[in-house]
């Protein structure tokens, strides 16, 4: 490869930021256009990704930026807090009116960093239509990451690094951020694509760089491997042998796991969505459907009870008429939750391990010491998923991945009456995909949970789910 073609040239023989280290031993670079760097989980892609934003001199780092003023910049889900000024400390507070008071609207983010007039252009050619007047926390997911992409834009960078892009993305976005990234490349804007899966690679990626081992490739020809390296994806999806843990507690006994009638959420004068009528029986398998900002994501808060408007309306969970005198606790500890917005909100200073033992507690006990016989179910759920040896790590010391694998092994264990999984793929390489489905499906099928789960990519959604509720036509 002829080094004066990149427009950023790795010098040196390993590159590294905060505590990971990546190996360069083929002198790798960054070339003109669309390049996506594919790795699984925890190789190193976001380590990568900010090195090349903030990284040039830390750590001992030798790049070169050619030319030498290139302006870098970096975007992941998690820039929200620093997108608002302002930061939730827990994942419901988002939803508490007195904390709506302080929380701003994308206009006032906008108008605070003096952004061009034509920001709101810029976000209805992204699909972002009407949201001057929102909240920053009651965007979607989906939503949210288009904001940040104009964002990001209108710091006018020559090269952008999105770390996983199209996670969260409905199926007519992804086709709106594909047109603006080959739009981008006509401006002459360089971009970098994080990705963890094969099938995320876009048909006009110029090239690939493999994160493998923690050790850079060369960039690859993308238009003469992208079929090899799909290929290559699918055939190395095997991670451990299935053996999900027995249910060591006893399964609540119930007919209706959720039930709401003629729903609604508003917030001011801003209807969400209206008339939902939907009925999820014991047992049943539920697909949620809804294209960005239909407000799945707000659906599934009043079933999880972390939103308030659950008692203006008519709720059913377990049998029990929502407000009927249920605590929170006794609705969280029959459900098994997992979201994109959970993820972005969870803190712990516990290892890996304690954070899984935690999810077999009711919430009185959650934080007591753990067991041994509680510690050893825990790891069986990390080896079952891949990360056993992560068991001793902090969670903020893991890749976002990482970090979602955690949540679902959290989750898993509980072997909940009901189970709520939001976009549970988020940030999984091809073969955690993979197993998280097996899992799944197991489960509901052994303890014969409820399963409401929510994906915009129809190949990612489990056997078991054969009945669907679709949001967007309300």
């Amino acid at each position: 490869m002829n080094k004066s073609k990149y427009i950023i040239s790795f010098d040196s023989e390993r590159l590294g930021y905060g505590k990971v280290t990546l190996n360069n031993p083929y002198g790798s670079g960054i070339l003109p256009g669309v390049t996506a760097i594919l790795g699984e989980n925890g190789s190193g892609k976001t380590t990568l990704g900010t090195i090349l934003e903030k990284g040039r001199y830390a750590y001992g780092n030798r790049l070169t930026f050619s030319p030498a003023n290139l302006k870098v910049k970096m975007l992941a889900f998690t820039d929200i807090h620093s997108l608002s000024g302002m930061e939730v400390t827990y994942y419901h507070q988002r939803m508490e009116a007195t904390m709506n008071d302080y929380v701003p609207t994308v206009a006032d983010i906008m108008k605070r960093r003096n952004a061009p007039h034509d920001w709101i252009e810029r976000c209805e050619s992204l699909g972002l239509k009407n949201i001057a007047e929102k909240k920053i926390n009651y965007l979607s997911s989906g939503e949210l990451r288009k904001l940040l992409i104009v964002n990001a834009l209108l710091t006018k960078p020559d090269v952008l690094v999105l770390d996983n892009p199209y996670i969260g993305l409905d199926a007519d976005s992804r086709k709106e951020f594909d047109a603006m990234i080959v739009q981008l490349r006509q401006q002459g804007v360089s971009t970098v694509m994080l990705l963890c899966d094969p099938e995320d690679i876009p048909p006009y990626t110029d090239n690939l760089i493999i994160l493998q081992n923690r050790t850079i490739s060369l960039p690859l020809s993308i238009k003469k491997e992208i079929d090899c390296i799909k290929e290559q994806g699918k055939s190395n999806e095997d991670i451990n042998s299935l053996s999900i843990p027995l249910h060591s507690n006893t399964p609540a006994t119930y007919s209706i796991a959720f039930e709401i009638k003629n729903g609604k959420v508003h917030y001011g004068d801003k209807q969400i969505f209206s008339g939902v009528n939907w009925k999820v029986n014991a047992g049943e398998c539920w697909g949620l459907k809804g294209r960005n900002g239909s407000g799945k994501s707000l659906l599934l808060s009043l079933i999880c009870a972390d939103n308030p408007q659950a008692y203006s309306n008519d709720i059913t969970l377990f049998d029990r008429k929502r407000g009927s005198g249920e605590s929170i606790f006794d609705i969280k500890d029959k459900i098994g939750y997992v979201s994109p917005e959970m993820q972005l909100y969870f803190k712990s200073a516990d290892s890996v391990r304690e954070i899984v033992v935690q999810g077999k507690r009711n919430s009185l006990n959650r934080y007591r010491p753990s067991s041994e016989e509680e510690r050893a179910e825990a790891m069986e759920w990390l080896r079952v998923l891949g990360i056993d040896h992560l068991s001793d790590r902090l969670f903020s010391d893991l890749s976002n991945g990482e970090q979602r694998l955690v949540l679902l092994a959290r989750a898993f264990i509980k072997q909940p009456s009901l189970l709520v999984l939001d976009e549970p793929f988020h940030g999984l390489d091809a073969a955690r995909k993979k197993r998280v489905k097996e899992i799944v499906n197991a489960l509901v099928e052994r303890n014969k949970s409820a399963l409401i789960f929510v994906s915009h990519y129809d190949n990612e959604v489990p056997q078991c789910v054969n009945k669907f509720y679709d949001l967007s036509l309300k």
